[in-house]
This record gives structure tokens, sequence and C-alpha cells, in this order.
């Protein structure tokens, strides 16, 4: 009977363990279709169209900053759409696909760049103006509730030695190249 019973918990273990195992992604990238194309570790196509509702944005006209975290359990991007007062789309949004759902952002002006902060549980994102002044809003979110955790307004010139470490680890990559840019911040020290 004990045997028995140590064999279910075990069986119940394995089993429970392998359904809650987080997909990982090996790659991210726009497809010539303009859908978001996620290809797991073991190969597995996830294929996002445009817009996350198609009724409400269905004119999203791009994805860009796709980005991978570190720990390979979430993928996020910018969101670009058109603008009235510009001839080019503008990124008003940051997107996160994790645990199978699609998550949206929706940062205070235009979201230039962003970062996931410590890992995939929190996004940060650095938005301002099109064009004028160039302020800076910094926001963090967490992930999984998207609840916005923090909010911080970098003046143009500006400086601040408090700033949380979240805000000056996505102006570090923020002042990167475009290319450079990993959109991932850490908040420790190396």
């Amino acid at each position: 009977m004990r045997n028995t019973l140590l064999a279910a918990i075990v069986v119940t273990l394995t089993t429970s363990s392998g359904v809650t195992a987080q997909q990982r992604y090996a790659r991210a990238e726009e497809s010539q279709n303009h859908e978001l194309v996620i290809t797991t570790s073991t190969g597995e196509r996830i294929v996002l169209p445009r817009g996350r509702d198609q009724a409400i944005d269905a004119d999203q006209e791009n994805f860009g900053s796709i980005a991978i975290a570190a720990d390979r359990t979430a993928v996020g991007w910018l969101a670009y759409y058109p603008n009235c007062c510009t001839s080019y789309p503008i990124p008003t949004r940051v997107e996160v696909y994790s645990g199978g759902q699609r998550r949206s952002f929706n940062p205070a002006i235009v979201a230039w760049d962003w970062c996931f902060v410590d890992g995939s549980a929190r996004i940060a994102a650095l938005s301002t103006t099109v064009h004028g002044p160039q302020n800076q809003i910094l926001e963090l979110w967490d992930v999984a509730t998207g609840m916005k955790l923090e909010s911080f307004t970098w003046m143009e010139d500006g400086k601040y030695p408090r700033a949380p470490a979240w805000v000056n680890a996505i102006r570090a990559d923020h002042e990167m190249s475009d290319d450079a840019r990993t959109h991932i911040c850490s908040t420790t020290r190396r």
C-alpha cells in the first residue's frame, strides 16, 4: 500500500511538472506577412497576427525591437501604429508573449524603447514625444498582472543621481545604437 501511494505521488509530481514546464523561446521575428513568428526550443512555431484584437487595432502596421528575455520564457516587442501627424508609424505599445498569453502595455507617450528587467517578470518602457522637448517618461510594469509598478520622469539634460536602478538600466540600453540594444536590463551590478 505504501509503495503504491509513493508511486502515485511520483507519477503525479512527474505529470504536473511536465504540464507546468514553461516554454522556452529560441527565435522571434516578423514574417513577410507582418506576423510575429516565435519558434520554441522544441521547434514549434507560434504565429501572432498584427494587433492583439483585430476588431480594435487592426491598423497595426508592424512589429519592432523584438527581443527574447534572458531566461527565454518571454518575447517582447514594440507595436507600431499609424499616426495622424507623421508620415511613418510610431510605437505606441509594448507587448509581451509569455506562458501562452499576449499582453499589451500602453506607455504614457510614444514608446521609443523598452526592456525586460531582471528576467521576464517585469518590463520597463521609455517614452517621449515624437517631436519637441525630449523629457522622458519611464514606466515599470509587472508582466503577469499588467499592473504599472512605478513611473519616473527624466527631464531633458537632467541629473538624477538617485534614479531607481531600473531607470538607469533602461537609459543605458537606450543610449546604445539600435543594433547593439539587447532589451535586457539588469539592476544588479556585475
